[in-house]
């Protein structure tokens, strides 16, 4: 008899365990902090990439390769840029991300939560309704990676490292 309730408890710690480090409560606490833009992949930019290098490297026209070197430029500068960017989740279930662009800063502030599976992030702007939902794709004490499916069908996801 001793035994069954000994085994009973230990399931039962077990599954509280669970529960707490990979429900929403463990994402959750994870998440709490503040991150740092690393990366971005996007299946639709990838081709939409590949196409103007295709485009560049075949074409005859000095002045198009030439819009078309300044286009991928731009873009690997935006790129650049955006690892300046931080998004602070907070323990009280706001945010504040951080940008700088072309020598312009923005901030949006707003509310977090992870889904009771935690799987999910929402994030709502504040003065917005529409609600943002994030895959939560990884997250450990470094690493944060989000993602969401594309209007073409693809993926896209971006990387944080946190802020230590």
């Amino acid at each position: 008899m001793k035994t069954k309730k000994l085994i009973l408890l230990t399931v039962i710690l077990c599954a509280a365990f669970f529960a707490y480090n990979c429900g929403s409560g463990g994402a959750s606490k994870m998440i709490a902090k503040k991150w740092q833009f690393e990366s971005m992949k996007s299946d639709a930019m990838d081709k939409q990439m590949a196409a103007v290098k295709q485009q560049m490297d075949t074409t005859k026209d000095s002045a198009t390769r030439a819009m078309l070197q300044s286009n991928l430029k731009m873009v690997d500068e935006m790129m650049s840029s955006m690892k300046s960017m931080t998004l602070e989740y907070k323990a009280d279930g706001t945010y504040e991300e951080a940008a700088t662009a072309m020598g312009q800063s923005q901030t949006e502030k707003g509310k977090w939560s992870v889904s009771a599976d935690g799987k999910k992030l929402m994030q709502t702007p504040d003065g917005k309704d529409k609600t943002d939902t994030l895959d939560i794709n990884t997250i450990s004490d470094d690493q944060l990676v989000l993602g969401h499916k594309e209007q073409t069908g693809g993926n896209m996801s971006m990387t944080m490292k946190a802020v230590k």
